[in-house]
């Protein structure tokens, strides 16, 4: 009789373990989840302002290459660099959109799979941005020396404009070359490369999430090494 009262004691703990244990658990996913929401807010926040930057861009491209019309070179220079603002807008747009469609009282590995897309959303943009703003510099200088000095440089000086594209075009190709050598490697770099592109807003919502599955891995691995019943 007193080894039945002690396996029903036994058990009684060991569901009191269960239920402390997923309480535990909740609180925690509860906690961490609301975090990583808030280290995303001022990412979020930054938002419209490239937005607003983009337009203020846009529009002063527009006028620009519009009042150029009779320089091919200052045309197309600016059509480049307004197409470039348009795409500043789109990046800030698609980041919001990614930011809030994440429902954070889903699952955490729903949760952590919007945060990988948005993840690898920020390493793309910061790529394409990059290798567009080597490609662009040729179309920077020129809108830059009519703008200051009212000059249109590839009539006085294309030589300028040329060896200026050239080192865009290589600053592009070593750029890409370089980051993908880096990501192959596997290495240091290609880490430290990965939490520069994805900016530590992202990189610490994504930490908040992490403890949660530690902490539960933890957890399980102590209810699986206590004394069975």
């Amino acid at each position: 009789m007193e080894l039945d009262e002690l396996k029903l004691q036994w058990q009684e703990l060991d569901r009191k373990l269960d239920r402390s244990l997923a309480l535990n658990v909740r609180i925690l996913t509860e906690t961490r989840t609301r975090r990583s929401k808030l280290r995303l807010l001022p990412l979020l926040l930054l938002q419209p302002l490239q937005i607003a930057f983009g337009f203020a861009l846009v529009i002063y491209f527009a006028h620009f290459w519009i009042a150029n019309l009779d320089s091919l070179a200052l045309a197309a220079s600016g059509m480049a660099l307004h197409a470039l603002s348009v795409g500043l807008i789109v990046d800030a747009v698609v980041r919001i959109l990614l930011i809030v469609r994440i429902n954070y009282a889903a699952p955490v590995i729903t949760i952590q799979r919007y945060l990988a897309l948005l993840r690898r959303w920020e390493v793309r943009s910061f790529n394409w941005a990059w290798v567009a703003c080597w490609l662009a510099t040729p179309a920077m200088l020129l809108v830059g020396v009519k703008a200051v000095a009212g000059v249109d440089l590839w009539t006085v000086w294309p030589a300028a404009v040329i060896w200026t594209a050239i080192g865009g075009v290589v600053g592009a190709a070593a750029s890409i070359a370089f980051g993908r050598w880096a990501r192959r490697s596997r290495g240091r770099l290609g880490a430290a490369m990965d939490r520069f592109y994805v900016g530590h807003s992202i990189a610490r919502a994504q930490a908040s999430l992490d403890e949660i599955e530690e902490f539960a891995r933890e957890q399980e691995e102590h209810r699986s090494s206590a004394p069975a019943t």
